[in-house]
């Protein structure tokens, strides 16, 4: 992507969210998420095919971890979490993104359980059901643990979820969840995990990693199948959903950039993860028919422009940023303002 052509996809982007923020709000999932999931009180304590798919089931059972007794394990090694209030309202904003991130997957994977009508895979879709369900309970009780106030959270991933949510199309609930959600959320724990910023959740989050990694698995030996059923039309319009909602991700991730240098790490490296892997996962996925157009859209850090693309969006230590990069955080700023959730 040229910085010519950033103008006209920022304006695309930015009609797309205004588009899905209000057809969200008239969905059944307009107030989604509810603040009563959330703990007041204080906390006591991928490809074979067919039967590749069963095989996730099987594993799933076989890796299954008791949540709740791994975290009072850790919190008692470690004797709770030993951070900053400042280091701590940092953290709390991509583990609350991450929690509520799988509480939807949750509503999705019983979704899939249900409707998918292929038999293994159902049976994976349901194991997911299980994995889903503790990870949202480990990380609201790991968020209670941190003792300051839930952040709000970030509207571009509201709106994306919600419109994930409220989405009746099983194949994008299946692009989007399973390959950019699970396929982001596996680099973000792989990346925390691998920091060491904090004891309790470097001991928690690889069990959770480890499970990320049967979901996308879910996506990855099914949706080939059910594009094969899809005209290139049809295709083209999925692609176009799933840009949608995979912008709106990204424009979170952008504006947790603070966040992230707060808590000492570097943003960058986390971009290359998650760009690596969901470029991985979009090269298996191949393009829409008869186009050379991906599914969804990622930058490859194989590519001998990378660096310049990432400077662009998160330049390095002591570089001045360009003009059109301070104007695009600015509009990704007065959007998250703006734009109705």
């Amino acid at each position: 992507m040229g910085t010519t052509a950033f103008p006209v996809i920022l304006a695309r982007s930015a009609a797309n969210a205004i588009r899905m923020s209000l057809m969200t709000r008239a969905s059944r999932f307009r107030s989604w998420p509810s603040p009563d999931a959330l703990i007041d009180e204080p906390l006591a304590l991928a490809e074979e095919k067919t039967h590749r798919l069963r095989r996730i089931y099987t594993n799933a059972q076989r890796d299954a971890w008791d949540g709740p007794e791994l975290f009072r394990t850790a919190v008692a090694k470690h004797g709770g979490i030993q951070l900053s209030e400042e280091k701590r309202r940092a953290l709390a904003h991509p583990i609350s993104m991450l929690m509520w991130g799988e509480l939807a997957a949750w509503i999705v994977s019983a979704e899939l359980a249900e409707r998918l009508e292929d038999t293994d895979a159902k049976m994976a879709a349901s194991s997911q059901v299980f994995d889903e369900a503790r990870h949202f309970y480990i990380l609201r009780d790991y968020l209670a643990l941190l003792h300051i106030p839930v952040p709000k959270l970030d509207p571009y991933f509201t709106i994306a979820v919600r419109s994930l949510l409220a989405s009746k199309d099983l194949t994008l609930k299946l692009f989007a969840m399973q390959i950019l959600a699970e396929g982001t959320a596996q680099s973000i724990f792989a990346y925390l995990a691998d920091a060491e910023i904090e004891p309790v959740l470097t001991e928690i989050l690889p069990f959770i990693e480890k499970d990320e990694a049967r979901h996308v698995g879910l996506g990855i030996m099914y949706l080939p199948k059910q594009l094969e059923n899809m005209s290139p039309r049809e295709c083209e319009r999925l692609a176009w959903k799933v840009h949608g909602i995979g912008d709106l991700f990204g424009a979170t991730q952008v504006r947790f950039i603070e966040h992230y240098k707060t808590l000492g790490l570097d943003p960058r490296d986390l971009f290359r993860k998650a760009d690596r892997m969901l470029t991985g996962l979009s090269k298996k996925l191949g393009n829409v028919p008869g186009t050379d157009i991906p599914y969804f859209r990622t930058d490859d850090p194989a590519d001998p422009d990378y660096d310049k693309k990432l400077d662009f969006v998160l330049p390095k230590e002591g570089a001045e940023p360009e003009p059109i990069a301070i104007a695009f955080k600015k509009v990704l700023s007065l959007g998250a303002k703006v734009l109705p959730t």
